[in-house]
């Protein structure tokens, strides 16, 4: 199976959830994340704003402003098919951008994601081995390269697995998968 078909499959899924369902499932995953070492120690979290039917990121978004992390967040540049990351210390900062997705004002200043400890990820599609397939323009992969030492999490119902998904080379595998069944590390132990 093609990725273009993984995904079209995985997205088919994913929005057959009602938004009950993606709210519930969403609370258990960003409960389980917020519960992580990575998460917990972390200093400084990067993590998209999620739109729509994706797993919801409100609840991590908040629980790091309120407990004194700093938070970094994606601004889009579709010209460059890149992310920028930028700080805010509000969610009152976030509007409209790119797609519709919230996004910092054009003014924030960018953060190299080297410097945060823990980067959340969207995901459209995962498999047990730590891959994931997002929309196709890559540009979480591109960002994902510069992430120096910091953990990458991908949050990701369990409709969204796949046995295993078509990799390429300038795919970048995860670090974490959180789901609303359980946590898997790559190159560790898994629980739940």
């Amino acid at each position: 199976m093609s990725k273009a078909d993984v995904r079209r499959d995985a997205l088919r899924a994913r929005r057959s959830l009602s938004a009950e369902q993606v709210e519930s499932l969403s609370a258990r995953i960003q409960n389980a994340l917020m519960a992580l070492p990575e998460f917990l120690e972390a200093g400084v979290v990067a993590s998209y704003v999620a739109k729509r039917d994706e797993v919801q990121t409100g609840k991590i978004l908040r629980s790091a402003l309120s407990s004194g992390k700093r938070l970094l967040v994606p601004r889009t540049d579709p010209s460059s098919l890149s992310l920028r990351f930028c700080e805010i210390r509000s969610l009152d900062q976030l509007s409209p951008g790119y797609l519709g997705i919230p996004e910092p004002p054009l003014t924030s200043k960018a953060v190299p994601l080297s410097e945060s400890q823990l980067v959340v990820v969207p995901v459209v599609a995962w498999d047990d081995a730590g891959r994931r397939v997002g929309y196709g323009k890559g540009y979480f992969d591109r960002e994902l390269r510069s992430r120096g030492r910091a953990a990458s999490a991908g949050l990701g119902f369990e409709s969204q697995r796949r046995d295993q998904l078509p990799a390429t080379s300038s795919d970048v595998p995860l670090d974490i998968i959180v789901t609303e069944r359980r946590v898997l590390r790559f190159g560790g132990v898994s629980s739940g």
